[in-house]
């Protein structure tokens, strides 16, 4: 198994979590692999993989089948079998504090609250790795709801409109492999109305999930 690139994203397994905020980041594994016309996901240790290319480069497209809270686990040891450093890995997630369908890059950051990126920087023992932030946000939750919403599969609506922004954050991803990732970024991060970060935000959500 050999990669120039990780693709992670992050989410759980099981049916009954298909199509849930939380698992945005699975959604855009998918569109990645799609993207590149890659093989069926096939199992290799607690991960979900896909070997794709993309111009002339790399990619493996991961889903780790750990559980949110464990996926260091899948992403350490998925990064020792390729042996690259952790600027080769980019994750994608859902974020609580981004609008619904916004697509947010960082070259890298904490956990900002997200209890899958808690894992990760534990795991790998830095935080200087990339990331592609999937929007989540209703205004309609509070906190005492956020767990069942997070984990709840959405509407017909919500769930295009998900995929949608998947396809966005896949692609990104795919900009940052070929062109690097100061162009993605550019290319890629949008403002929304109420994203209190804007273009090239830094802003660091504080919401625990």
């Amino acid at each position: 198994m050999e990669a120039e690139f990780l693709f992670v994203g992050l989410g759980n397994p099981g049916s009954e979590y298909e199509g849930s905020p939380h698992n945005a980041g699975f959604e855009a594994a998918k569109k990645l692999r799609a993207l590149c016309r890659g093989p069926r996901f096939s199992v290799k240790g607690n991960a979900l993989i896909s070997s794709c290319r993309w111009r002339g480069n790399s990619v493996l497209a991961a889903m780790p089948v750990t559980y949110m809270n464990k996926s260091g686990e899948a992403v350490a040891a998925l990064l020792q079998r390729l042996d690259l450093p952790p600027e080769r890995l980019i994750v994608c997630y859902d974020d609580l504090d981004l609008p619904f369908g916004a697509v947010r890059l960082r070259p890298h950051g904490g956990a900002g609250g997200h209890h899958g990126m808690e894992s990760i920087l534990e795991r790998l023992g830095t935080d200087r790795f990339p990331r592609i932030r999937i929007g989540v946000k209703d205004d309609g939750i509070d906190k005492a709801g956020v767990v069942d919403y997070l984990l709840a599969p959405l509407g017909k609506e919500s769930r295009q409109l998900l995929e949608e922004a998947a396809l966005c954050a896949a692609k990104a991803a795919l900009d940052a492999v070929s062109l690097g990732w100061n162009k993605a970024m550019s290319a890629h991060n949008r403002s929304f109305p109420d994203d209190p970060g804007g273009q090239g935000s830094e802003a660091e959500s504080k919401t625990p999930r």
